[in-house]
């Protein structure tokens, strides 16, 4: 098992930051750029609506980026292999920490979807979905974190879709 526990926020996430700034550019295009002057030379081909557009778009990405930085969604899990338990946060799903005792998982299906994160979904033995936040609540490639656990959980079967 590399790492028993990942913890992490949305001040720490660089996506965030490239939201911001991000949206930060295309508020100042909006604001610097002449919509009249959004045209070629003949004239002919002419947009001026494209200037606004640009500047709502922009307001609105660094808008939710500057919430998210001042929200500070934090999510992260960590492994108890002493009380043999999945223990994960994340306060966009609910607040405070959750555990999933791991000899009631009796399989982890990971998607791995060709142009996004990776999604893990863990299943009780009666075939119940159980609750899990898959793509922030895996530490590390979620292939080989659902491997080590059914290194450590031999009861575990994983499957991997896609990729």
């Amino acid at each position: 098992m590399r790492k028993l526990r990942q913890a992490s926020n949305s001040r720490r996430d660089v996506r965030v930051y490239g939201m911001l700034l991000v949206g930060a550019m295309f508020v100042y295009a909006g604001l610097v750029v002449d919509p009249a002057s959004n045209c070629d030379a003949s004239g002919r081909e002419c947009a001026p609506w494209l200037v606004p557009i640009a500047f709502v778009m922009g307001v609105v990405l660094a808008g939710s980026a500057l919430a998210m930085l001042v929200h500070a969604r934090r999510w992260g899990s960590r492994l108890d292999l002493g009380t043999r338990t999945l223990w994960w946060w994340d306060n966009a799903v609910g607040p405070g920490e959750h555990a999933i005792v791991l000899d009631d998982v009796a399989r982890i299906r990971v998607q791995r979807p060709e142009e996004s994160e990776d999604r893990v979904f863990l299943y009780g033995h009666d075939g119940e979905l159980l609750r899990f936040p898959s793509e922030r609540g895996v530490p590390y490639d979620a292939v080989q974190w659902a491997g080590d656990l059914a290194l450590h959980f031999p009861h575990i079967r994983v499957d991997v879709e896609g990729g």
